[in-house]
């Protein structure tokens, strides 16, 4: 029996190159790792991704933290819900351009019968520097 962990991979895969969603905007992202509250995943940037100056939009990357730190939030052996989202801040540190590698890397900080704490680093694979950070907090008690 495969893990949670890899359940949760495949149904992010599947979501994503399947749904006529907002979602679908993740269709370049490719799960790395996905296990125990915790998902790496990456992409390379292209043009979809890019604001008008030309770097990766910034509401793209809080739609990444927002996705990503879900599905690491229901790689928990306890959770069976997507939760609620009650507040998602994003702190925006360096840009990137088309072509970047990118990592995403969402945590669960805590996880408690009613409220999640999830953060979230989007870093520039190939030069090594943190483009943003992120929090999520999701109400999990439904």
């Amino acid at each position: 029996m495969c893990s949670k962990g890899a359940q949760i991979a495949e149904l992010f895969a599947k979501t994503i190159a399947t749904t006529k969603s907002f979602d679908h905007n993740l269709k370049k992202v490719k799960v790395v790792f996905c296990d125990k509250g915790r998902m790496v995943t990456e992409f390379q940037v292209g043009p979809e991704h890019l604001n008008q100056r030309g770097t990766l939009h910034g509401g793209f990357i809080a739609h990444l933290v927002d996705a990503v730190s879900t599905y690491a939030l229901t790689t928990n052996d306890t959770v069976d819900t997507r939760g609620v989202s009650i507040d998602l801040s994003i702190s925006y540190m360096n840009a990137a351009k088309e072509g970047d590698n990118i990592e995403v890397e969402a945590v669960t900080r805590k996880l408690g019968k009613k409220i999640a704490f999830l953060e979230v680093e989007v870093r520039n694979k190939d030069k090594n520097i943190t483009l943003a950070t992120g929090r999520h907090t999701k109400y999990v008690g439904v």
